[in-house]
């Protein structure tokens, strides 16, 4: 590319509104607009969010870093600045004493330790922070800024992947104790039920497209297991499915499973204990539960099916390996994205989404042995299903997708190779749902039973929370004693009793305390050795850890009361006179306004008989169930593909050139191709994309050719960049000064090579102003006035050229370059 010796020049400009900047970095920026106004339309509000980390990648010269110190923090704000090494050594911020726990401004090495900390971390696994990107990041023009840029987000996003588990299960326990009514028959009914047979797991990858035929064709020698989001997908094709699996609690689910909430619950739902209540308290079919009930240790579960991750398919897998299949074929089970960029099978919420051609994915090795893009969470995936299979090697495990990623253990074969045995009437008998549709008497008994539990841990909670009070008092009085070693032992001991006491008596609810508090609890933990703890530290933290105690006692016995007074609901649901206001209550506090339907199919008579007033409010009740299915409708008719989302994409791009990533190239063109006309920012990034490959392929003829396709007033300085520098290379030297003169006005930096072109072009005195212009403007640039001493050398300006290699001495009087130089001039 055009070399621009180190990106970063230690030259800085005064603009005309006394401001100071490093032009390398800001370009001409603020010359003309001063810092302020353009923040204050740029970032005003966007770093006015309260209880936000605000993560700001580069600092502009430092302006952004000032201007954000010299205006009101907002509450609940902290603020990092992350910036080139580089450029931090240039500058000189001095944050005041008052900002110092609120405002960093930082190197990336140092970035990564910041957000570890707790203080910030609770941001980052909470997702209560905010990304902002300098006017000199933003621009692109700079390949260190689109690599920290990455870099950035790569940190933020691994820091968030490894420690948002111990926050987010809170997610998984809520559901779990939300769906107790529900959750009442455990999925090992079907354990080793169909020993010998064939399964096919279907997963929303988009692969599925391929084999629907296929799978239509032997669906009576297949048991279909599939993946809630893809249900609908597989009704619309008039493929049954025997088992719906869903797993995922968080609320999203729900709008991402419409399509298979409004058809007939005509399949056997096997859902994980954490499903998203909206899903399972609305079901109509019957179901199954695969892992534990209670998020205390339950011995009624101890043989279920395992409720596996991190992804549906992960957990249908698993459920088939259980049920004893010898052969799980996958289909849709893709783990990576396809090679023209599509991440869902057509017709599904994933496919209503334009693929994120800016975003940076990890790649994976396909059994058609092309490489793909996929995800990091579907690394993950990946991993868990490569250990899931070690452990079943007696099961045959056949991706039917060449174009899936590899997974270690399953091998790929085409569907029509696949050899299949019919499925008894017996085993399909097993499937219908209504074989577990639990009989009103043992559903009311196994209600009550529930009940019972709950409230005899309620119970158990207060009695512990009773020690942790007392704990809590003796921390006081730890601290009150301060300075007496005699009375602090004798009260450690104490503590260390209750603490006894907590872990023998309630062993079970401590675990669950701990697991559910993770992230309470991890303030607690610190980076000091035990020696160097004083007797403040240890009280410190030892309040926190009580303190963290009693916090989530009191949460989960607030979930357990809600648990209790939903129980009650479901059992007045079953009683031959239901208390109507009560239950629509009830349904309307968890927004589960379809039990209205299962209320009134379960109990037509009362429903028959019911008065006007609460016909009028059962029918309310459906009309707002049926609105969540028309207020988000995401399914496109057509089979048009969605438009990518480019944002970032120009950034991307620069990272990949930057490292010579010739495939990572190559499928942003393959991505962009079918779009090109659909959206001039699309067509510019696809020719600039393939020029680049073109280049890397050694093709400069045909890559100059290709950027040239890009119309003139579409081009930005990427395009121009590649325009001179290939233009160079093929010595077309008027195409090269002709794009330089365009160049130049995006920075000043490109001049100097505009003197270089314009001497090599025969125009010296051309070339000598430019110099000198550049030089008026930056005269401590020791690279470009040794060029300039080079360039009178040569054309016998002597005096010129010693003038020019003194200057430097005057800046640098160790610099070899001008020294060796003079000795030249002066033999």
């Amino acid at each position: 590319m055009l070399d621009t010796q180190s990106e970063i020049s230690k030259t800085f400009a005064i603009s005309q509104f006394n401001e100071c900047y490093l032009p390398s970095v800001n370009r001409h920026t603020f010359e003309k607009i001063d810092s302020i106004s353009l923040y204050d339309e740029k970032f005003k509000n966007a770093l006015s969010t309260p209880d936000t980390l605000h993560i700001i990648i580069g600092s502009d010269s430092g302006l952004l870093a000032n201007y954000v110190m010299e205006r009101p923090l907002t509450a609940g704000c902290k603020y990092i600045f992350i910036e080139l090494s580089e450029v931090l050594t240039l500058l000189n911020i001095d944050i005041p004493k008052e900002l110092e726990n609120d405002f960093n401004i930082t190197s990336l090495k140092q970035f990564t330790t910041l957000i570890a900390e707790h203080k910030n971390n609770i941001y980052i696994v909470k997702q209560k922070f905010k990304i902002h990107r300098a006017i000199s990041v933003e621009g692109n023009y700079l390949e260190s800024y689109c690599t920290l840029n990455a870099q950035v987000v790569k940190a933020i996003e691994s820091e968030y992947f490894q420690h948002s588990i111990g926050f987010t299960q809170k997610i998984f326990v809520k559901a779990q104790l939300h769906n107790l009514a529900e959750n009442l028959l455990p999925a090992r009914v079907l354990k080793q039920k169909f020993i010998g047979k064939t399964c096919i797991v279907l997963g929303g990858g988009p692969s599925l497209d391929n084999s629907i035929e296929w799978i239509k064709t032997n669906a009576n020698k297949l048991v279909i297991i599939a993946a809630s989001r893809v249900v609908g997908k597989l009704a619309k094709l008039n493929i049954k499915t025997d088992i719906v699996v869903s797993v995922d609690p968080q609320s999203l689910s729900f709008d991402v499973n419409k399509e298979l909430m409004q058809i007939e619950h005509d399949a056997l739902l096997i859902n994980s204990y954490h499903v998203a209540p909206q899903i399972l308290g609305q079901w109509r079919g019957g179901s199954l539960y695969t892992g534990t009930r209670f998020p205390w240790n339950s011995s009624c579960d101890h043989d279920n099916i395992k409720s596996v991750g991190p992804t549906v398919t992960n957990s249908a897998i698993e459920i088939a390996v259980e049920m004893g299949f010898k052969q799980v074929l996958l289909c849709g089970v893709d783990f990576c994205h396809s090679q023209t960029g599509i991440t869902h099978t057509q017709g599904t919420y994933g496919a209503s989404l334009a693929p994120d051609i800016g975003e940076m994915f990890e790649w994976v090795e396909t059994y058609s042995e092309e490489m793909a893009e996929t995800p990091k969470q579907l690394l993950y995936a990946i991993e868990s299903l490569q250990a899931s299979v070690a452990d079943a090697p007696n099961t045959t495990y056949i991706n039917l997708s060449k174009d899936a990623a590899k997974v270690d253990g399953i091998d790929y074969i085409a569907p029509q190779h696949v050899s299949l045995e019919p499925i008894t009437d017996c085993q399909r008998q097993m499937l219908k749902p209504e074989t577990y549709q639990v009989p009103l008497s043992q559903k009311l008994d196994l209600l009550h039973n529930t009940l019972g539990e709950l409230t005899k841990t309620q119970e158990n909670l207060g009695r512990l929370n009773t020690l942790v009070t007392s704990a809590l008092s003796l921390v006081d009085k730890l601290e009150l004693a301060d300075g007496n070693p005699k009375r602090i032992a004798i009260l450690a001991e104490k503590i260390d009793k209750v603490e006894q006491k907590i872990n023998t008596k309630f062993e079970n609810l401590a675990n669950l305390i701990k697991f559910y508090g993770y992230y309470e609890f991890s303030s607690f933990f610190s980076t000091k050795k035990n020696e160097e703890w004083s007797q403040q530290d240890v009280n410190e933290k030892t309040r926190i850890y009580y303190k963290a105690f009693e916090t989530i006692a009191n949460e989960l016995s607030g979930l357990i009361t809600s648990a209790i007074t939903r129980l009650n609901s479901r059992m007045n649901e079953c009683q031959p006179s239901s208390d109507i206001n009560t239950l629509f209550q009830q349904w309307n506090d968890d927004q589960q306004w379809g039990r209205a339907l299962l209320w009134q199919e379960k109990q037509p008579q009362q429903y028959a008989n019911l008065a006007s007033n609460n016909l009028a409010q059962l029918q309310a009740a459906k009309e707002k169930y049926n609105e969540q299915f028309i207020v988000k409708e995401f399914i496109d008719k057509s089979d048009d593909s969605a438009v990518p989302f480019i944002d970032n994409a120009f950034n991307k791009l620069q990272i990949l050139l930057h490292n010579k990533h010739l495939l990572g190239i190559s499928k942003i063109v393959q991505y962009t191709y079918p779009f090109i006309d659909t959206d001039h920012e699309i067509k510019r990034l696809y020719h600039l994309t393939l020029s680049y490959q073109q280049m890397l392929e050694n093709k400069p003829e045909s890559a100059l050719e290709t950027v040239l396709m890009t119309p003139e007033e579409l081009r930005h300085e990427a395009e121009f960049k590649q325009i001179i520098h290939l233009a160079l290379k093929l010595c077309k030297l008027e195409l090269a000064t002709e794009n330089l003169t365009k160049i130049i006005q995006y920075s000043d930096e490109y001049l100097p090579h505009y003197a270089q072109v314009l001497k090599l072009s025969g125009k010296p005195q051309e070339a000598l102003d430019v110099y000198l212009d550049y030089l008026e403007k930056y005269p401590e640039d020791i690279p470009v006035l040794l060029k300039l001493g080079i360039f009178l050398a040569e054309v016998g300006q002597i005096n010129g050229a010693k003038s020019c290699f003194q200057n430097i001495l005057d800046l640098d009087s160790d610099n070899q370059a001008a020294l060796s130089y003079m000795q030249q001039i002066n033999r």
